[in-house]
């Protein structure tokens, strides 16, 4: 479903950013018939490639000498090396060339890099995971051309970041067909002993470029097992070795400033790194100093409060004794009453008071039936108010 809609050059800039942020549309070479030339009074060449598929146009700024010392002209089969491009002002896609040469100098070449591409983006050697580069090399290889600028200009820049800094420098052939092995030896060489390599060499045309297009170099790259910096050329070449290194720089000066940090700025970071830490620290001790202080209050008014609550403790104990020895001493006396109301209830004498008598025998005990009794037993019969002697008759 689509979305809000969206201004027409919004909608355009949006999509010029997807095109030239995509590497393989932004670093490409093309090959197509030459259609049409115009070489401007500005400099600036505007031509179209065209082949039996599709036909784009193309424009290279300041580029005519390039047109005219080469002798290309249309109909000529050209190569054409840049990337794509969209006009937004008028929607317009064109291919902004960096570099264009007949392609009976390149064109065999170009198609020979293109398969290699093709098949590692297809076998997900374009889609590895890449190696990351320590943060301060301890053991650095350079390999690059003997004495060249390209050499002089790093080492320029390693002696401006980081006085004394070590590293190693491997001499190669950078171009030419002795290049490839002596590079390839290089990279296995440099892989046993360093931690951090970098690839480089100075701009040049597409041949003398070729050495790090080609699968023998471009898979000693792969294989390296520490990580590899491609350096190579202007920033608008794009080579294999760009595609598969660990890191890609633009140029071998901007391979030093992405892998070598600036001795002052990284002391001044640890610097501030280290106030930090002495900060934390003290505060640190600070509130553990504040949390001794807080104990040795509490312990210093323990005594004294320990004493307090003791004998508070001690008379809530005394008061709670009372209690349960007034309470025992209630319910005796409860009991006690208890048995003399009973008592009192069945005492015998209490029914004499009513007028009653009691008979007992010389025994004592009390006669409750005539069974038993003769004449001449002996008889007491006991009274409200004393007792009298009697005789049973009969």
């Amino acid at each position: 479903m689509a979305g809000e809609p969206v201004e027409v050059g919004q909608y355009v800039s949006l999509a010029r950013k997807a095109l030239v942020n995509d590497p393989y549309l932004a670093n490409a070479a093309i090959i197509g018939e030459l259609t049409k030339l115009t070489l401007a009074r500005s400099g600036h060449a505007y031509f179209t490639l065209t082949d039996n598929n599709g036909s784009i146009d193309c424009v290279f700024f300041g580029g005519n000498n390039s047109f005219i010392s080469q002798e290309i002209k249309e109909g000529s089969k050209l190569v054409a090396l840049g990337g794509i491009d969209v006009y937004v002002k008028t929607g317009r896609m064109q291919f902004k060339a960096s570099r264009v040469q007949p392609v009976k100098s390149i064109g065999e070449m170009e198609r020979i890099r293109q398969e290699l591409i093709v098949k590692w983006r297809e076998d997900g050697t374009m889609d590895r995971v890449r190696l990351e580069a320590p943060l301060i090399p301890k053991r650095l290889h350079i390999i690059t051309g003997e004495g060249s600028a390209a050499l002089a200009d790093m080492e320029r820049l390693i002696a401006d970041r980081w006085p004394g800094f070590s590293y190693t420098v491997i001499p190669v052939l950078v171009q030419g067909s002795q290049s490839p092995g002596e590079i390839v030896r290089a990279l296995k060489a440099a892989g046993k002993s360093a931690d951090l390599i970098i690839l480089g060499r100075g701009g040049g045309s597409p041949e003398d470029l070729w050495s790090f297009n080609l699968e023998s170099v471009c898979k000693a790259i792969i294989d390296c097992p520490v990580p590899v910096v491609s350096a190579v050329g202007h920033e608008s070449d794009f080579l294999v070795s760009d595609m598969i290194a660990d890191i890609r720089a633009s140029t071998p000066s901007n391979a030093i400033e992405r892998v070598i940090p600036i001795k002052q700025e990284l002391l001044a970071l640890i610097s501030q790194a280290g106030d930090r830490v002495d900060f934390a620290i003290d505060r640190i001790f600070s509130k553990q100093n504040e949390r001794i202080s807080n104990i040795v209050i509490r312990l210093s008014a323990a005594p004294m409060r320990g004493i307090s609550n003791a004998k508070l403790k001690r008379s809530q104990i005394g008061n709670r004794i009372n209690s349960a020895v007034d309470r025992f001493f209630m319910s005796q006396k409860n009991r006690i009453t208890a048995f003399d109301s009973i008592l009192t209830s069945t005492n015998p004498t209490r029914v004499l008071d009513r007028g009653y008598s009691m008979a007992i025998n010389e025994e004592g005990i009390p006669i409750t039936s005539v069974v038993g009794l003769k004449s001449g037993d002996s008889l007491t019969v006991v009274l409200k108010d004393g007792r009298v002697q009697t005789e049973v008759k009969e």
